[in-house]
């Protein structure tokens, strides 16, 4: 048995070019944040903290699980799902925290594609810092090694915000991302299946570039510029990890890991459109360039700069990421929710619809 299996992994890393990690360790999990290497953020020691509520919310959703109008406390739709922890925040008071027996308010939390929305925020800053004239700089200018390759000589910034790269996405590339040594080896294999700006594609690759770029740009690593210019000047709480591969290259695509409520200050840097205090973190044109629809160039009519846009009747957004990672924004309610969770079976994932459920809350706000 041994030796077939040694056979099915040799043939499989030979057909696919595929690292062996990703065979072994399989789907992305809640173990992956230790399984690899990783840089710290550091806290700011001044840390920010969300009011405590006077009055504790009895919050009732209807998740449509049963497919009846039955509604119920939000406590137990969290316990019938695989919900680490989800808060409610509005106006700068927790209102609502459920959290699973086990975490703490230092757990540290996977985010997975939440972090896409953190490379968005990093670009804008270092706009803003005048290291990108802004985010129609050429790509080509900060990775000489695409120069050569058909269709990267238009490649913008913006294209790799909005993912409308044009760039042609494989498992085999997402493995290698996720689960290979050495990211920078997958940029020579980039191939184009579209001219940039013509056609949306959500592709790692993408957010990763973003990453690469924005580092070669500031001359820091991508973990210590987004310390200096965003985890410290929000007065984050809790150190987070920033997973790498092996030679120190930040993941960027997906794996930030930290706490909810540092989390909840991100949402809130957002629903202040840059202004942390009396200190601007971001530009507000940025915040107007990415919270917006925008259809043009090849782009969704519900997704922007590398956020999820809401409903018009609400005005709301989000940060998303794999098993229904959540960071909700709703200005007009003054509003954040957090949402974590563990991977769960695929009929119960599919039968809660999370963006209903905070949208029920807001109601009730």
């Amino acid at each position: 048995m041994k030796r077939i299996l040694t056979s099915i992994v040799l043939l499989s890393l030979l057909f696919s070019c595929v690292p062996i990690q990703s065979l072994i360790l399989g789907r992305p999990g809640k173990k992956d944040a230790s399984r690899f290497k990783s840089k710290i953020i550091s806290a700011n020691t001044e840390c920010f903290q969300f009011k405590a509520s006077q009055k504790p919310l009895k919050l009732m959703v209807n998740n449509w699980t049963s497919d009846l109008p039955e509604f119920e406390n939000i406590d137990s739709v969290c316990m019938q799902h695989r919900v680490r922890e989800l808060l409610v925040i509005q106006n700068d008071s927790l209102v609502y925290h459920f959290r699973k027996n086990g975490f703490t308010e230092q757990s540290l939390h996977p985010s997975y594609s939440i972090s896409k929305s953190v490379v968005s925020c990093l670009i804008g800053i270092a706009i803003d810092d005048g290291y990108f004239r802004d985010e129609k700089a050429l790509v080509s200018q900060y990775l000489p090694e695409l120069k050569k390759t058909p269709s990267a000589d238009s490649l913008k910034l913006f294209h790799l915000l909005n993912h409308t790269s044009g760039i042609e996405g494989s498992l085999q590339m997402d493995a290698r991302l996720y689960y290979g040594r050495n990211l920078l080896k997958v940029i020579p294999s980039i191939r184009f299946k579209d001219r940039p700006g013509t056609k949306q594609s959500y592709l790692n690759i993408n957010t990763q570039l973003l990453a690469i770029i924005l580092a070669r740009a500031t001359g820091k690593s991508f973990s210590k510029y987004a310390e200096e210019k965003l985890w410290k000047p929000i007065q984050m709480c809790n150190d987070a990890k920033w997973s790498t591969d092996r030679l120190g290259e930040e993941k960027a695509f997906c794996c930030i890991s930290a706490s909810s409520l540092d989390y909840a200050k991100f949402g809130r840097l957002y629903l202040n459109k840059g202004s942390w205090g009396d200190q601007r973190i971001f530009s507000e044109s940025w915040y107007e360039k990415s919270i917006c629809r925008d259809t043009l160039n090849g782009s969704s009519f519900n997704y922007n700069y590398s956020w999820h846009i809401g409903l018009e009747a609400y005005g709301d957004f989000m940060a998303i990421g794999l098993y229904k990672q959540h960071i909700y924004i709703h200005p007009n309610k003054n509003l954040i929710i957090v949402s974590l969770n563990d991977r769960e079976k695929k009929l119960s994932a599919e039968r809660v619809n999370w963006w209903s459920v905070f949208r029920q809350i807001s109601d009730q706000l």
